[in-house]
């Protein structure tokens, strides 16, 4: 098989459809560094199933997306496909009769990506399964990227012992292993599980056993309680109801006696209506004279009243009348008395008015005094106030003199001790090391940062082993599932035929017919004849030699010449096998004959045609029987198998989601620890910057400080003498304001001197002032007690005259009053004789009334005693039909029928007699306690459970043994084929190491005896060296040694092409020189793709295909055939 060509479009820098052909063995890949000839390489590995961005030299996988470049836009879209040659049929399964193979993958910006098989869309699996165990694959020692040499010779044991394991094949033994191993482990937990289930449905179910019981005899003990009730019941409503039926008699006796009484005793009744009548009309006359005599009363009582009311009335109007007359007298004399003192207080006001007049005059003059003094006053003190003005001013300016000479001083003071602070800062400053932790947190953040790039890388990769697990484990299942249905379905088949047989065959004819073995086609033909002996034995006087299987040779032409092996019966040989179209004839030589179609011929006779029912031939069974039961074994190992390929693949899947949880864990801590890490850098470059600014504005203030210092300074010289100015000008008023003093002392003496007269005089002139005020008070308010005595003596006279026609008004009603009193006096009495002969009426109606009534009640006790005991047979009636109906109501709880139960009840039954065999059965109820009704059905339920488990336990236990035999088998299988392989890489590494040295030794080694999980280690001395660890080769003896070992797997396991992206690179001109000897010399058999910039390694190749990147980030191809083009130079 061989790589025929590569096609790109829109992968990396490929962006325009791009199809690199090889072929030739060797085809040398050439050009500038960056224009893209390691993009093959990868799109080669993309292809096969890579599903790491890192190992594609990208951050995702949408980055192998052409992305723009300057002149052309992002496309949208990358695929790759490879063409295989396959003329050899070495690909497997149903593409080894394909002469050439095209596998493509397409992804796109939004995360989807393809896979197609010769143009049909198809799994990421499928490609895989492909190429197992041709060597190929996105990590295989197929392809070594640069870089790759290096790290396979330093490679850790167990990470080399890969390498050998993919060579001979038993990584997928290792797989299936690791999924044998989880589902044993899965298998175990399943059948502990099992067992302890098992035990507790065990106790559990003798358990309900017991209580299964106790639940029937409690059905039993019920269903006899709920009859006794229902019968006991019966029993009691019997009773009931033939009481109730004597006491209906009883009621119906008393009634015929009531009705007697009642019609003897009618007559009464009219007499005792007439009387009560007339003792109501009396009664009626009796009220209304009484309400008569009643209204005379009320009114007599009304005219009473009033004339009480008159009488008060009078006799306070006399009283009123005295008091007006005192009151107007009183007020006469007050008047006369109040105008005398009227006259008094006029006086008094005029004397008042001259006083006031004088006083103002006086006042007057003083004012004016005061007024000239006060204005000269005024002007001493203006004068005063100026001069305290200009002392002040002085002082203050003496102040403010000695304030800014302190001030200056402490200025002074504090630049000298600033200027030494900012000195000391800036020499702290400069002891300072935040750029070196600066420089050193930076390189921390670098080495964390290459630790996230890694493990988001193994993140994506764990995430697309998990698909592909995830893939692997649903094509897997699907074909378990499917050879589970083979095996069931051939395990039918031998069924359905044993079964056919046993119908078909006799015991004697199965013992031979099963071991006879016929050629194909004759089976029919054979089983016929061996039917038409049996027939025909009678007929043919044959002996039982004759039909009995024998060994002996066969005779050509007859039925016998077609059986293959076996025993069959002699006469067979006798009957002759007609061919297609061949008549027969009678002669001695045959006894009988048989055509194809299985009909027989005699002697004048001839059997008819095989029908359709005997169409199926007993011989065609045992055959597929036979090729069934061959067959059965083996389904059987390959559905453990894939059971095994299962569980171990489950294993795995469960293994790398640990990881990815575990991967997960990390990329969360060290992302926490990334941004602590940025948060200090930061926080780092804001000291540094601030450290900076602070530097630059502590200079600043320096330089500021030095110049205010000398500013300072100077103006203290300034202050200093300005304060000694201010204190002789202060002298100097000092001594004005002196003599000033002694003259405004002398005017403000005399100003207050005037001032105290002034104010003598206001004080007469206000006291006169209010004297004519309270004058003239005193007589107005005479004036008005005047005014108003003589409005209440007018008041008085009229209220008087009001009085006494008030009199004269009320005497004339008192006199009617007498009369109407001594009217209605005559009236009542008169009245009061009516209503008592009305009353002696009224007695004698009672007294005859009353007779009668005791007549008449005599009569109605006895009806009374009557009725009395016919309502309490009535109640006793009502009670037994009460009772009677309460005794049917357990009948309705029971839910049983009043007539079934008559109709099933005993005729001597007693209600005694059910109720002690009721008695019974609940004692023997509660006896039972507390019963589980359930446990019956809850007791099959746990059997039948319990039965299912147990076929359950058999199976797992089964299954164990078989996934244990399927590991024993896997490992010596691995063990075997590890050994074989690692033993024939070792013969071809010691001889292809001399080669490529040209001498020295290499071999490998196991790190541990057990073939399983022993690692391999490799040592290498090249020629004149004994080094004690390959480790102490340079890096281009570690090259050949890594291309030694290469070379040597494939030797043993030769993959379909080999790509080497520049591993000649570390290699001088005569090691290049025996590489590429090596490589031309396993091109016989093996394709190689090489990358390199080694003119001889380029001499080497058959075929130079050379990248460009005439347009920037566009690759294109340019090809030479080397042979055509020596061909065109010698031309």
């Amino acid at each position: 098989m061989r790589l025929s060509s590569i096609k790109l479009a829109g992968f990396k820098s490929f962006v325009e459809p791009t199809k690199i052909p090889f072929p030739d063995p060797m085809t040398c890949v050439v050009g500038p560094n960056g224009c893209g000839k390691s993009n093959v390489i990868d799109a080669v590995r993309w292809v096969l199933g890579e599903s790491s961005a890192k190992n594609l030299r990208g951050d995702a996988m949408i980055d192998v997306i052409f992305n723009g470049s300057t002149n052309r836009k992002a496309i949208s879209q990358a695929s790759v496909e490879l063409v295989f040659d396959n003329a050899q049929g070495r690909l497997p399964g149903t593409l080894a009769d394909r002469n050439q193979v095209a596998i493509k993958r397409l992804v796109t910006r939004d995360g989807q990506s393809l896979y197609f098989l010769n143009g049909s869309k198809c799994r990421k699996r499928d490609i895989t399964d492909i190429f197992l165990g041709t060597g190929l694959g996105p990590r295989s020692y197929a392809i070594i990227e640069q870089g790759m040499i290096s790290r396979l010779i330093e490679s850790k044991p167990q990470e080399l012992r890969v390498f050998l394991e993919e060579a001979a094949g038993v990584s997928k033994y290792k797989e299936r292993r690791r999924e044998t191993q989880t589902r044993i482990k899965s298998t175990r937990e399943n059948l502990e599980r099992l067992l302890d289930v098992r035990q507790e449905l065990q106790v559990q179910l003798d358990k309900l056993a017991l209580q299964a019981e106790e639940a029937k005899s409690y059905r039993q003990l019920k269903a006899q309680e709920r009859t006794l009730k229902g019968e006991l019941a019966v029993l009691k409503w019997q009773v009931l109801h033939q009481k109730q039926l004597e006491k209906s008699q009883q009621i119906g006796q008393l009634q015929q006696e009531l009705n007697f009484l009642n019609t003897a005793h009618g007559g009464h009744d009219d007499v005792l209506a007439t009387l009560e009548g007339k003792v109501a009309h009396i009664s009626d006359e009796i009220s209304a004279q009484q309400n008569s005599i009643h209204q005379i009363h009320t009114e007599l009582t009304r005219t009473e009243q009033q004339k009480i009311h008159l009488v008060d009335k009078l006799r306070n109007v006399q009283q009123s009348i005295d008091k007006q007359q005192q009151l107007y007298n009183e007020a006469g004399h007050l008047l006369v008395a109040q105008k005398e003192q009227v006259e008094q207080h006029h006086d008094l006001l005029q004397q008042s008015i001259e006083d006031v007049l004088v006083h103002q005059a006086q006042h007057q003059e003083c004012d004016e005094h005061y007024q000239s003094l006060l204005e000269g006053f005024t002007e001493l003190e203006a004068q005063q106030q100026t001069l305290q003005t200009q002392q002040n001013n002085a002082l203050q300016a003496q102040h403010q003199a000695q304030q800014n000479l302190s001030t200056a001083q402490q200025a002074y003071t504090h630049a000298q001790e600033k200027y030494q602070a900012i000195d000391e800062q800036l020499y702290q400053l400069k002891e300072q090391k935040i750029a070196a932790e600066l420089a050193e947190q930076r390189q921390l953040y670098s080495v964390k940062a290459q630790d996230m790039a890694r493990l988001q890388s193994q993140a994506y990769e764990l995430t697309e082993r998990l698909t592909k697990l995830q893939e692997q484990k649903e094509a897997l299942y699907s074909e378990f599932q499917d050879c589970q249905l083979e095996y069931a379905n051939c395990d039918a088949n031998i069924n359905a035929l044993n079964q056919v047989l046993g119908e078909k065959n006799s015991p004697s004819a199965q013992s031979y017919l099963t071991d006879l073995r016929v050629q194909a086609g004759f089976e029919q033909v054979v089983e016929r004849a061996l039917l038409g002996l049996t027939q025909l034995k009678p007929a043919l006087a044959l002996s039982n030699d004759a039909v009995w299987p024998l060994e002996q040779p066969c005779v050509l032409g007859s039925v016998a010449s077609v059986i293959e092996s076996g025993c069959y019966p002699s006469l067979l040989n006798h009957i002759q096998l007609l061919e297609q179209g061949q008549v027969y004839t009678d002669n001695q030589k045959w006894l009988l004959a048989i055509d194809m179609n299985a009909c027989m011929y005699g002697a004048n006779w001839r059997s008819s045609n095989i029908s359709a029912e005997q169409s199926s031939s007993v011989l065609l069974q045992h055959a597929k029987l036979r090729d069934l039961e061959q067959q059965l074994p083996l389904l059987e190992l390959k559905k453990t198998d894939l059971s095994a390929q299962l569980d171990a693949l489950e294993l795995t899947y469960k293994d790398g989601n640990h990881a990815q949880q575990l991967n997960k864990t990390q990329v969360h801590q060290l992302a926490q620890e990334m941004a602590s890490s940025q948060t200090r850098i930061d926080m780092l470059i804001q000291q540094v910057a601030v450290w900076q600014e602070k530097q630059q504005v502590l200079s600043e203030q320096l330089f500021s400080t030095q110049a205010k210092y000398a500013l300072q300074e100077q103006q203290m010289i300034q202050c200093q003498q300005l304060l000694d100015d201010c204190k002789q000008q202060l002298t100097s008023l000092a001594q004005q304001h002196a003599h000033f003093d002694e003259q405004f002392s002398q005017a403000k003496q005399a100003l207050q001197a005037a001032l105290s007269a002034k104010q003598k005089m206001q004080h007469l002139l206000h006291d006169a002032k209010l004297a004519q005020q309270q004058a003239n008070s005193d007589w107005q308010l005479s004036e008005s007690k005047a005014q108003h005595l003589a409005h209440s003596q007018t008041q008085a006279h009229a209220h008087l005259q009001e009085l006494l026609e008030e009199q004269m008004l009320l005497q004339e009603p008192q006199a009617e009053a007498d009369e109407q009193i001594a009217l209605l006096l005559a009236q009542h009495e008169q009245q009061q004789n009516i209503l008592l002969a009305l009353q002696a009426q009224l007695n004698g109606a009672k007294t005859k009334l009353q007779e009668k009534q005791a007549s008449l009640k005599s009569a109605q006790s006895e009806v009374q005693v009557l009725n009395d005991k016919l309502q309490q047979l009535k109640l006793d009636e009502q009670g037994l039909m009460i009772k009677a109906q309460g005794a049917l109501e357990p009948l309705q709880e029971l839910q049983q029928n009043l007539k079934s139960v008559l109709e099933q009840l005993a005729s001597q039954a007693t209600p005694s007699e059910h109720q002690a065999r009721l008695t019974k059965v609940s004692q023997n109820l509660s006896q039972l306690g507390a019963v589980n009704l359930a446990a019956i059905d809850e007791f099959e339920q746990t059997k039948t459970r319990k039965e299912y488990l147990d076929t359950q336990l058999a199976d797992l236990t089964a299954a164990l043994d078989t996934l244990e035999g399927a590991i024993k088998k896997i490992d010596r299988e691995t063990k075997t084929r590890f050994k074989a392989t690692f033993e024939q890489v070792n013969e071809d590494l010691a001889e292809l190491f001399p080669k490529v040295f040209g001498g020295g030794s290499a071999y490998l080694e196991l790190t541990s005896d057990d073939l399983l999980e022993s690692g391999v280690s490799i040592m290498a001395r090249p020629p004149g060296k004994k080094n004690s660890t390959i480790h102490l080769l340079s890096g281009g003896e570690k090259a050949l040694t890594a291309l030694s070992l290469v070379f040597s797997i494939f030797r043993l396991n030769p993959a379909p092409f080999c790509m080497l992206d520049e591993v000649d690179a570390p290699l001088d001109d005569a090691n290049v020189g025996r590489f590429c000897r090596l490589v031309e010399e396993m091109s016989q058999t093996v394709q190689f793709i090489y990358i390199s910039h080694n003119k001889i390694a380029m001499e080497m190749a058959g075929r130079l295909t050379g990248v460009t990147m005439a347009e920037p980030g566009v690759s294109r191809m340019v090809a030479v055939d080397i042979e055509q083009a020596v061909q065109m130079a010698q031309a």
